[in-house]
């Protein structure tokens, strides 16, 4: 199937955009720290007869502006709400991975009539993306440490590598997530930072139908499940699926309990 690939600009922003180009209803995925928009088309296509699929490589990542400034993580769902505005959607469904839900989550809060339902897998608790926190700093520190080590080599090296830690994942998961690697614009610590209390209370505004997909803390999913209870219980339509047997990236380590998952909660709020 076919992407027809395009650039955006979005609260000021450049941001590249792939789309399917149909007119079914939108469906709009938003992809984690250092992945880009193609990364989400392996699962993302999965939908493609229903759905329009939209992909975007995120500020700083894959094709996107990058920039020197620091950014935050209300500043990328702004961005995100000018994508949806700029790209005229009505009612988009939206699909986040780890910041990419983050974003997702922020989005649904601040407008909350803009989105017609959620999907968050995995995101990352606001107090883990507090400017001041220590495990924050010290999962950045190691994650720029393990980009630096990456960035200069050929595709091929950087597939090799992550098969070693991740000999499961589906084959086709492994192009698009090497080259994102090479295109992401590491920034020192102190990005995406948001005051733990503002999040908490802008996600506390959403109304749309929420799915919220977490994973096995001790395989390295970072939002804990019984958390993830007691927020989605606080929400007027929500519910909590949880994946045995994955950890942060839960679609592409159980991808058809991901797939069951998100296609149940779809049929059941379309």
């Amino acid at each position: 199937m076919k992407l027809f690939e395009s650039d955006v600009t979005a609260n000021g922003v450049n941001l590249h955009v792939y789309r399917t180009g149909t007119k079914k209803p939108p469906l709009l995925f938003a992809h984690g720290r250092s992945d880009n928009g193609l990364c989400f088309w392996p699962i993302a296509q999965h939908f493609a007869d229903e759905y329009e699929i939209i992909l975007y490589d995120a500020r700083d990542h894959g094709q996107s502006e990058k920039t020197d400034s620091r950014i935050t993580l209300l500043e990328r769902a702004q961005d995100l709400a000018g994508l949806i505005e700029a790209l005229q959607l009505q009612k988009p469904i939206l699909v986040g991975h780890s910041l990419g839900a983050a974003t997702v989550s922020l989005l649904a809060g601040l407008l909350p009539q803009t989105p017609a339902s959620i999907v968050l897998e995995d995101p990352p608790p606001f107090a883990l993306m507090g400017a001041q926190s220590e495990e924050a700093r010290a999962r950045h520190q190691g994650w720029e440490q393990f980009i630096g080590s990456i960035q200069g080599k050929e595709i091929a090296e950087i597939i090799a590598l992550g098969r070693e830690g991740t000999p499961t994942w589906p084959e086709a998961e492994w192009q698009p997530w090497a080259q994102s690697k090479l295109q992401y614009h590491l920034k020192p610590f102190g990005e995406d930072y948001i005051d733990a209390a503002t999040g908490s209370q802008t996600v506390a505004q959403i109304t749309c139908p929420t799915l919220l997909i977490t994973a096995d803390l001790n395989k390295g999913a970072i939002y804990p499940p019984e958390a993830a209870d007691a927020w989605v219980a606080s929400l007027p339509n929500a519910r909590h699926v949880n994946i045995p047997g994955a950890g942060h990236n839960i679609r592409r380590e159980q991808p058809d309990a991901f797939l069951t998952a998100v296609r149940d909660f779809l049929n059941e709020n379309v």
